[in-house]
């Protein structure tokens, strides 16, 4: 019997059926999980771990691993480095100890704290070392009423503390004590017969704790005296009447914006009074443009702006600040005409100079303005135009070279018409502390 083999593509007679070998299915291979390989043998894993302590290994990004050993390498030499230094640093702040009294030369010393006040009546009694019912039968005493005037006139400085804001307190010269108390001494030259107790409750609103304690009494002009309590009077050591220093109050400046005989166009001036910061300009009242600048301790500066490119800096509290003041200005001109869409780069200060200073000084003691009026009128070789007539003005008037004075008789004197500090030492030192000196009263 003959059977019949069945293939693929036909049947052939007498052929015997061979099955071909099955191929291996292909694996699916994700892309996150990498592919297995193949075990090698013993003697393949020895020769590639010799290959790989010869060549480091490739990331798949093709990035070398050897930066990265190097740059270990480095932070570790860094870091050893700074161990060192930190040694040497421990080392030598052990062996040498920071002086921390030096100043830094770094940053700008602290300036002093303000003196703190105390209140008048706490420090005549720690200064009597004597409470307050034996502080009013000390002011009975003769001896001890004139060595209390007399440090309160020469010592410390007195400052009133009952006016609001803070900024309205004012200086009292202490010229005498009243005999009588506050209760009873009449205020306002006896008008209206009310007392300086009922006068600071009614004005101020201050009620007199110890009305029973006299009052300081302040010469004024002709017969005129003010009456303080005590209680609204506060003490400061007064370390300035000590050293005799003339103050500079203020002083000017002047300066032009733009070079040689060049001017402001009346447009570009208009266009600096309307887009300029915290400017003035009416030339029916004044024909130049005022600016303020607003400086530390509510004090101001007012810069007189010509069409002659010519600047004016009035109020400049001290000649060192001049070029700084003067440079504001210039920087507020500048966005006024960038604002403006006005183009002029040639703007800035040029030929500044101080042509003003004024100075003032405060005697400890009252002046004998009569006496030394007589004295300058006979002396003419340093002083002229000597001029005192207190139904006019109440000061002593008198130039000295080319600055003039004006001499108070609180002892308060104002120089002006000086053009440097030199100067001004010069005059004071050599001139007026003599003459204030001789004639006191």
């Amino acid at each position: 019997m003959e059977f019949l083999s069945l293939m693929t593509w036909g049947v052939e007679d007498g052929v015997p059926f061979i099955p071909e070998p099955a191929q291996p299915e292909p694996e699916l291979v994700i892309a996150d999980e990498e592919p297995e390989q193949p075990t090698p043998a013993h003697g393949e894993e020895m020769i590639k771990e010799e290959e790989s302590e010869q060549k480091p290994p490739t990331p798949a990004f093709g990035v070398p691993v050897e930066v990265k050993i190097k740059e270990e390498k480095e932070e570790e030499d860094i870091d050893e480095a700074m161990l060192d230094m930190s040694e040497k640093l421990l080392r030598i702040t052990i062996d040498e100890p920071l002086d921390w009294t030096v100043e830094n030369p770094f940053r700008e010393p602290t300036p002093p704290p303000p003196p703190e006040s105390v209140p008048l009546i706490e420090y005549l009694c720690n200064l009597k070392n004597c409470s307050l019912k034996e502080l009013h039968v000390l002011f009975h005493n003769l001896e001890e009423r004139r060595e209390i005037i007399n440090h309160l006139r020469h010592n410390v400085e007195l400052r009133t503390v009952h006016l609001k804001p803070c900024c309205k307190n004012f200086i009292v010269h202490c010229n005498d004590l009243t005999v009588r108390s506050a209760s009873v001494v009449h205020a306002m030259g006896g008008y209206l017969s009310i007392t300086v107790r009922g006068y600071y409750y009614i004005k101020h609103k201050v009620k007199l704790e110890h009305p029973y304690l006299p009052c300081i009494i302040e010469f004024g002009g002709g017969r005129h005296r003010s009456y303080y309590p005590l209680e609204v009077i506060s003490v400061t050591d007064n370390k300035m009447k000590k050293l005799n220093i003339m103050k500079i109050e203020n002083c000017t400046a002047v300066f032009k914006l733009l070079p040689r005989k060049l001017r402001f166009s009346h447009e570009d001036f208009i266009q600096l009074a309307r887009f300029g910061i915290n400017t003035e300009y009416n030339p029916k009242r004044f024909h130049s443009l005022i600016m303020r600048l607003r400086l530390k301790e509510n004090r101001t500066t007012a810069a007189l702006i010509f069409e002659s490119s010519k600047v004016v800096l009035t109020g400049v509290p001290t000649p060192e600040l001049a070029r700084k003041l003067a440079w504001k200005v210039t920087k507020r001109i500048l966005s006024s005409n960038k604002a403006a869409r006005n183009d002029n780069s040639s703007i800035r200060p040029r030929n500044l100079r101080v042509t003003n200073i004024v100075g003032v000084y405060c005697h400890p003691q009252r002046l004998a303005i009569e006496q030394l009026y007589t004295q300058l009128r006979n002396n003419n070789n340093n002083f002229r135009q000597v001029f005192y007539d207190p139904t006019i003005f109440p000061a002593l008037r008198f130039k000295l070279k080319e600055a003039s004075c004006l001499c108070y008789i609180s002892g308060r004197v104002i120089l002006t018409g000086i053009k440097t500090q030199e100067q001004m030492k010069d005059i004071f030192e050599n001139f007026l502390l003599p003459l204030f000196e001789k004639y006191t009263r």
